[in-house]
């Protein structure tokens, strides 16, 4: 769906600012080439904002090229755009080297559409980027090549003969694809395989900017960190969003093989204002109980527990190169009590940051809501933005996000 302001711009009678295309050819699985067809002020460079990680700005050069097809006909057929592109072997030479334009066939082609006040350097520049919808292409067929052009028709991605429809299952109530398949955090040529965006390390962009950093477990409970205040409660009155804790007597499994009763904290947030809103738990609705973590430090023991959800959480920085791990920090809870057992696909733990592939886990995630919206380090309400819609169609059976 558009941008509320680009939706808002196009209903005037005069926009204020040119309609602008932007186009990325993938030349090799994940290396992009970046360009434009030109603007009427002649500039031969234009900037935006990745639309996977937004900090990164890309540099789209200018490049003579035609193209049509890429609305939908009247007959309902589906779209197969045409592009013709000039000067290949010249403007593509640094990039594509000796690739033949035949290995560009099953690789995307990406269509930008925003408008000229929303590139980045320009007056209504954002961060995340204002744009329409991407269009995603396949690139299916060289339909005509001479040595100073070359024209490319394109699909979309179901419309192969290889494919079939239905690709994937569909439930009403359950999200079907890879969690964190599509994310930002993980090498761009292995986003094929879901259409999930949540960032690997739990990072979302408020419309001011700035970057959040929301955990959420399996058991759709928010991990905060372990430097979060919270009151020690008993009874009395409780604030909305406030946090609260409480104590359970409980059996811990240590390292060494042996078990130790402990006392542990209960950790909970409140879901309404209230003077008397009951004892804490997980069927009083005035709280919704959370988790905590705190950075993983070697040598210090990690515990279980006779209750599995009350393991400890941490988060850990992998320095060991991984494609998809390789200086991220992840959210980790043990699996076994260990000490000194860096966080990993190990024994010792498992991710902490799962999902329930449900539309609840989905809104705590891209609904997240901000106590202090200008924090990076803030946590979350215990409302979610309900009005957020998904950048994904991970539940098309379901008849609303609530």
């Amino acid at each position: 769906m558009a941008d509320k302001a680009l939706v808002q711009d196009l209903q005037k009678l005069d926009p204020g600012s040119e309609l602008v295309h932007l186009y990325e050819l993938e030349y090799e699985k994940g290396e992009f080439v970046y360009f434009h067809s030109g603007l009427d002020d002649d500039l031969s460079t234009l900037q935006m904002r990745d639309y996977d990680t937004p900090a990164t700005v890309r540099t789209y050069v200018a490049l003579p090229m035609e193209s049509d097809g890429f609305e939908t006909k009247n007959d309902g057929a589906i779209a197969r755009p045409n592009v013709l592109i000039a000067n290949v072997n010249t403007v593509f030479s640094n990039a594509v080297g000796t690739l033949d334009y035949n290995d560009f066939l099953g690789l995307k082609f990406i269509r930008r559409t925003t408008l000229k006040k929303y590139l980045h350097g320009e007056s209504g520049a954002t961060n995340p980027p204002t744009e329409f919808p991407r269009q995603v292409w396949t690139m299916d067929r060289i339909k005509a090549r001479s040595k100073t052009s070359v024209q490319i028709e394109l699909v979309a991605p179901f419309d192969m003969e290889t494919v079939q429809i239905p690709a994937r299952k569909i439930y009403s109530d359950r999200c079907s694809f890879k969690y964190q398949g599509a994310s930002p955090g993980i090498d761009r040529w292995k986003k094929d395989q879901s259409g999930c965006k949540w960032h690997l390390e739990g990072h979302i962009y408020g419309t001011n900017g700035v970057k959040y950093t929301v955990f959420v477990n399996l058991d759709d409970e928010y991990v905060v960190p372990s430097s979060t205040t919270f009151t020690s409660y008993s009874s009395g009155a409780v604030t909305l969003d406030a946090y609260y804790k409480t104590t359970k007597t409980t059996t811990r499994f240590n390292a060494n093989g042996s078990t130790s009763s402990v006392t542990v904290n209960n950790y909970w947030q409140a879901t309404a204002t209230s003077s008397n809103p009951g004892t804490p738990t997980d069927s009083n609705s005035n709280f919704k109980r959370v988790r905590i973590y705190s950075a993983y430090s070697h040598g210090t023991e990690y515990f279980t527990y006779v209750d599995d959800r009350d393991n400890d959480y941490v988060t850990f920085t992998d320095n060991v190169a991984s494609s998809e791990t390789y200086n991220k920090t992840l959210l980790w809870r043990t699996a076994k009590p260990n000490e000194s057992q860096a966080p990993g696909f190990t024994k010792y733990w498992e991710k902490g940051d799962l999902c329930s592939k449900t539309t609840t886990g989905c809104k705590m995630r891209f609904g997240f809501i901000p106590k202090n919206a200008s924090s990076t380090t803030t946590t979350g309400k215990t409302k979610t933005n309900t009005a957020t819609i998904l950048p994904f169609g991970g539940f098309p059976a379901a008849r609303s996000f609530k």
